[in-house]
């Protein structure tokens, strides 16, 4: 395990290509445990493609990844997920025709389940099992405020509501990093702050290391410790808020795309 000054992920001139496209040059940046930071930039910066590498999604053409002092390169979504890597998705993925516990209970089998024979067999520790994450699917479900909705079909439910179940879903695999992918895409203002909101209370309240890519600048500047800019490809800015509102360089790199209102970063 790495000290406490030691950083829980460390991305080290990290580059992607994508056929004679560089859309990734030396990407470097560091979280340290329990920050809330930021990863922002203007469209086709490389910021998802970036997060796509952390997660696993994809593979970087050169460059390492630490989690945990540990390097993770490469390695699969479901393998980091193993690790304590949870993510949501800018498409919210949820199964929309089952109840909200049932969803938040996926997350737990993961690390909690008895096995598939166990499962199969309806054997005496599947079903204290299954009794146990039931109720630690419900606690999460009390900590986002959705308790009262856990017999309701996921798809009936608001959109802020299904973010806030995928959420729930990624907490219940209990992470030491949790990534969120564009968490108020497709929001309303009303619901992109309540959403704004609640991160900023989930992080406070459990102290889990998160990092962000969002488009909406009003949102990230009100709830995240520290930003990491990144503009065609390569690292623009690192800092606080303050100090990237401030940035000459991060002003014109938006200004430059045509960035207003939502995304303006003054």
């Amino acid at each position: 395990m790495p000290s406490s000054s030691s950083p829980l992920l460390k991305v080290d001139r990290l580059a992607k290509s994508f056929g004679g496209v560089r859309a990734l040059d030396g990407i470097d940046f560091a979280l340290a445990p329990g920050e809330l930071v930021g990863l922002i930039g203007p469209n086709g910066s490389g910021k998802t493609t970036a997060f796509n590498i952390v997660t696993g999604v994809l593979k970087p053409s050169s460059g390492r990844i630490l989690f945990e002092g540990a390097e993770v390169t490469g390695n699969r979504p479901e393998t980091n997920a193993a690790l304590g890597m949870a993510r949501t998705f800018q498409n919210i993925r949820l199964f929309n025709d089952l109840p909200v516990i049932d969803n938040v209970m996926v997350g737990l089998h993961r690390k909690r389940g008895p096995g598939f024979l166990a499962t199969v067999l309806g054997l005496p520790a599947a079903r204290r099992s299954e009794a146990a994450i039931r109720v630690r699917a419900t606690e999460v479900l009390g900590i986002l405020g959705l308790k009262k909705r856990a017999g309701e079909r996921v798809g009936s439910l608001p959109y802020g509501d299904q973010r806030k179940v995928e959420f729930a879903r990624a907490l219940a695999s209990e992470p030491t990093l949790l990534l969120l992918d564009e968490p108020t895409a497709g929001m309303n203002p009303y619901e992109t702050a309540d959403l704004g909101a609640t991160i900023e209370r989930l992080h406070r309240e459990l102290g889990i290391t998160t990092l962000l890519v969002e488009h909406d600048m009003k949102m990230v500047m009100g709830i995240c410790q520290r930003l990491v800019v990144i503009n065609q490809g390569r690292m623009l800015a690192e800092g606080t808020p303050a100090e990237i509102r401030a940035d000459a360089r991060v002003v014109e790199a938006y200004l430059g795309h045509g960035r207003k209102g939502r995304h303006a970063v003054g």
